[in-house]
């Protein structure tokens, strides 16, 4: 098989670039040809080509606002791709390059499917983000082959606001990493992680609030740290500065070593304002840690209510404060901990998932409305 994927940037190692990562993993695992078209090179970029895979860099894919001759010009050079490298499946990833994938992809009328890490016009999304998604993904429908939704909550709210076929959808969690198992280690660190971009979507400052709150009323032996990087980290920055909490976090920044933060820490958390299925949930499920998130998007398909964690609402610092003090005061973090394990082996183990995305893959060929045209012509 040859596989094409489009994504806007791989400069840096969010969720949506660690699952492209992962799937290029996979198909080389799997013996098939692929190879990449970026906006932006970087950390993931190098990660790719170590897999011995190819990147070509577009530099009019831009995941900014639209700019008619840059878009024109992005999906003209991703159809020059096409036609030179001459896929069995195109797959795109963010709401720019699904656009101008899928349009390149219905000019040369090749199977494709664009990956929906989470609708861009989803609730809790800005109004004019949700406004302009909205029209565009109705404007481009007609076009679409078929969509991979990482979640069942964003193939569900995707057939519900687009009016999307059944056919057209399906549902796989996102492509991670293979880790050996380590066992529950019942060592308690007293530090509470967050691996989030330092980005709009993130909701940083309700974990900032939750940590003044236990310094301020509950305990001081705590520790939180945040891993990523960001256009808001100058603000956060200067918030724990100034509310003096500086001895009480750290910053990691970007890592290529995630594992060494999820292994040192007991609490996974995630304030968020809207997901499709996050990523750092998997890998803290599949790490054997606790873990509260915003009860938005894909998030409680992860966590189970006071199964393995907890849900918690927008914003909500109080409640995210009282329950982290509650798993060290209750002794409920291995418990927890236990419990998520079960949850991911259930739901999203490696095997499962990458089981799932194959035959996902083999299925959106066989069912593509390009492909069938090509044998009604042949037949």
């Amino acid at each position: 098989m040859k596989v094409l994927h489009v994504i806007t940037e791989l400069d840096k190692m969010y969720g949506a670039q660690r699952h492209v990562v992962e799937c290029i993993k996979n198909h080389v695992h799997n013996h098939h040809e692929c190879l990449v078209i970026t906006g932006k090179t970087g950390t993931a970029t190098t990660e790719i080509n170590l897999l011995g895979v190819s990147t070509i860099l577009v530099p009019s894919l831009k995941n900014v606002n639209y700019s008619f001759f840059s878009d024109i010009k992005a999906i003209l050079k991703v159809a020059k791709t096409i036609q030179s490298f001459n896929p069995d499946l195109v797959i795109s990833h963010s709401t720019k390059a699904g656009i101008v994938t899928r349009i390149a992809c219905y000019i040369k009328k090749t199977p494709n499917i664009f990956t929906v890490h989470g609708w861009s016009f989803e609730i809790g999304a800005p109004w004019h983000q949700r406004i302009m998604g909205r029209i565009i993904e109705l404007l481009i429908k007609s076009l679409s082959d078929s969509y991979h939704c990482v979640s069942h909550y964003t193939a569900e709210y995707g057939k519900r606001i687009l009016h999307l076929q059944q056919e057209k959808v399906y549902v796989c969690p996102n492509m991670h990493m293979q880790k050996a198992d380590t066992g529950i280690n019942p060592t308690l660190y007293k530090n509470i992680l967050m691996v989030a971009g330092f980005r709009k979507q993130k909701d940083h400052f309700t974990a900032l609030r939750a940590l003044e709150y236990i310094l301020r009323t509950k305990r001081n032996d705590l520790h939180f740290t945040f891993v990523g990087d960001g256009p808001k980290r100058k603000e956060i920055t200067k918030f724990i500065y100034n509310h003096h909490l500086e001895s009480h976090i750290t910053i990691a920044g970007e890592t290529m070593d995630i594992d060494a933060y999820y292994q040192t820490c007991d609490i996974v958390i995630l304030p968020t304002y809207y997901e499709g299925l996050p990523l750092s949930l998997i890998e803290a499920i599949q790490s054997k840690k606790a873990v509260i998130g915003t009860n938005v998007g894909g998030v409680n398909e992860i966590i189970h209510d006071n199964v393995n964690g907890n849900l918690i609402t927008v914003e909500d610092h109080i409640t995210l404060g009282n329950l982290i003090v509650a798993y060290y005061e209750n002794n409920k973090v291995i418990e927890l901990a236990a419990n998520s394990f079960n949850i991911y082996n259930e739901l999203y183990s490696y095997e499962k998932v990458s089981h799932r995305f194959n035959l996902m893959l083999q299925e959106a060929i066989q069912n593509s409305a390009y492909r069938k045209k090509e044998k009604t012509h042949k037949e």
